[in-house]
């Protein structure tokens, strides 16, 4: 559905607008309050408004009341799906996967909303 994200703009903005409403929707789905949440947390553009648009990172959320992160980056290497903590804030889950694996890193998405 979104294979072709790195080389089509659309299809790109679209794969960004998926993530950010089930993200949204799984959290009121959960009764976890998304007033809660900085979305996109990380800046995804250059200083002069450009779009990174390269998949790192696709997706990012911030709990402003835990200060939890949720970072996705979409990389199209032939490796699998990988999560981890971030040693330097501590508070970060990274998930690290290619677009083939949007089923798995939607569940490790909604796995990490109901920790909150």
């Amino acid at each position: 559905m979104f294979d072709d994200y790195l080389n089509d703009e659309q299809s790109y903005i679209r794969l960004e607008r998926y993530l950010y409403d089930l993200f949204f929707l799984e959290c009121d789905a959960r009764g976890v309050e998304s007033k809660n949440f900085k979305a996109p947390f990380y800046n995804t553009a250059f200083s002069d408004g450009t779009p990174f648009r390269e998949g790192n990172p696709i997706f990012s959320a911030r709990n402003e009341v835990t200060g939890k992160i949720l970072r996705i980056v979409l990389d199209e290497d032939d490796v699998p799906l990988v999560t981890y903590h971030d040693k330097d804030m501590g508070c970060e889950l990274v998930i690290i996967a290619r677009i083939a694996l949007l089923k798995q890193i939607s569940e490790e998405m909604v796995e990490w909303i109901n920790s909150q």
